[in-house]
């Protein structure tokens, strides 16, 4: 019998969601930082703030919650301990990478940005194929649904109401219908409401340079 046999099982959408926006986030980034990336109110700065924002709270929440919940379970299985090690490695090698940027945002160094910027896309490029192939499968093994809501919960708390007003339509900005209406279809119908009304046209007016950049 599995450990969680007889209950349901986490529901990944969201998680699913998340990494798919980092990747158009990157796509974004890389063409934004050709065009005066490091100028104070330029697309990049925005699209940047708002990806670096949203990764750091992830990773937080995931290193904090969702890997100490799998390593109770996992506790005598030492093969995928060392996967759950692997995950932290690859958090710890991107950390000094978004420093660098933030060092070239400070000091107006635009020439250092597209390289960077690479840089970042391949390392978390990888991070995220290795996190779904190897790590979100043991998730749904080993968590039920209640114990892997703890980890959006951190997350929630974490985004707070001014974040989750943006964390919404970023993350569901180009995501499949069937995303949507999964992500959607959990929230109170007030939420769905603002996220309508509110906070999408908002997003979408913030963003707009962002999204043109790579036109």
């Amino acid at each position: 019998m599995t450990a969680t046999e007889g209950r349901a099982q986490p529901d990944l959408t969201l998680m699913y969601a998340t990494h798919d926006a980092f990747r158009r986030d990157l796509g974004l980034l890389a063409a934004a930082a050709r065009d005066n990336g490091t100028a104070p109110g330029s697309a990049f700065r925005t699209g940047w703030e708002t990806f670096q924002t949203f990764l750091t709270i992830h990773h937080t929440a995931e290193d904090k919650v969702l890997w100490p919940l799998m390593r109770a379970k996992l506790a005598d299985d030492p093969a995928r301990l060392r996967l759950l090690d692997e995950m932290d490695d690859e958090h710890e090698a991107l950390d000094p990478l978004l420093d660098a940027v933030e060092d070239v945002l400070a000091q107006r160094q635009q020439e250092r940005l597209p390289a960077l910027i690479s840089t970042v896309a391949d390392k978390l490029a990888h991070h995220l194929e290795h996190e779904e192939r190897a790590a979100l499968p043991v998730v749904l093994s080993v968590l039920s649904a209640q114990e892997y809501d703890t980890f959006g919960a951190e997350q929630r708390r974490m985004l707070g109401v001014k974040g989750g007003a943006l964390y919404f339509p970023w993350v569901l900005d180009g995501a499949s219908e069937e995303t949507q209406r999964t992500a959607l279809g959990v929230v109170p119908p007030p939420v769905r409401f603002l996220y309508k009304a509110v906070w999408r046209p908002r997003y979408q007016k913030r963003t707009r340079a962002f999204a043109q950049a790579a036109a």
